[in-house]
């Protein structure tokens, strides 16, 4: 197909700093994961920059050359999204400190939650998008997520209290990198513990967590930012699908006095 140009005639020494570095082509599974393994992450079209509007900001860029443009193919929403690879990215290296408290194992008969992994990758993406404000997982975005996961390649993590779906985040692991796509939380601790097991999980199978843009959900975590070309040597030791450590963890991560959500 047209759409399946490579990856390797994007020009990231162009790439300017609050830009995307492409527009258009497919968000099929293997060219989402492409992307990932370039660095890079789909995200929509602001309202008004629609491919064809002759008001579109970003068309002196394509003319030039600094954003790329992939030829759009049958059907999906290619014509509606950009890829970014930001100048710099938050990341949160996987062996730092959890938060004092968020995995405390879960003794007697108080509160607990339970946090599992990939029990419900199709739940958590839903729920990020309905709840979290994710609106730009569009219906075809999310059935390539899906079959990422299907396929190994990516994961979630889903923190329950009873069986309601309290916290969970998303992401595509390559190598030594873990790259989240979103998360969600109802309360700022679920959303937390959900951080800290991840850690917990890619502790000695990664070195980063790739947060891809600064979030809202990510404070009070150990973030700190990394170049480009940081994240790259990182992303590019190891083409392999990352391996999460399996396990479901009862934590008991509520503060003294606190009830559960």
């Amino acid at each position: 197909m047209i759409a399946d140009m490579s990856w390797e005639r994007v020009d990231l020494s162009m790439a300017e700093r609050e830009l995307p570095i492409a527009v258009g082509g497919s968000t099929a599974p293997h060219r989402l994961l492409e992307a990932h393994r370039h660095g890079a992450f789909p995200y929509p079209r602001c309202r008004g920059h629609a491919a064809g509007n002759p008001r579109d900001p970003y068309t002196r860029y394509l003319a030039d050359g600094r954003i790329t443009a992939f030829p759009c193919g049958d059907g999906g929403d290619a014509p509606a999204v950009t890829w970014w690879s930001p100048a710099r990215r938050p990341v949160i290296a996987v062996g730092a400190q959890p938060p004092d408290g968020c995995l405390r194992d879960s003794v007697g008969d108080g509160p607990r939650w339970i946090v599992t992994c990939g029990h419900d990758f199709a739940g958590v993406v839903d729920a990020c998008r309905d709840r979290g404000g994710s609106g730009w997982i569009t219906g075809p975005l999310r059935s390539s997520l899906i079959t990422l996961h299907e396929a190994g390649w990516a994961h979630s993590i889903e923190v329950w209290h009873g069986e309601r779906l309290i916290a969970g985040l998303f992401g595509t692991g390559i190598g030594n990198v873990f790259s989240v796509d979103s998360a969600f939380g109802l309360g700022p601790h679920a959303i937390r513990v959900a951080f800290a097991d991840l850690a917990r999980r890619l502790r000695g199978r990664a070195e980063l967590i790739d947060l891809q843009v600064p979030r809202d959900f990510a404070a009070g975590l150990d973030v700190r930012s990394v170049s480009r070309e940081e994240y790259l040597d990182a992303l590019l030791t190891i083409d392999m699908p990352l391996v999460m450590r399996a396990g479901v963890l009862a934590v008991q991560p509520l503060p003294h006095g606190a009830a559960a959500p």
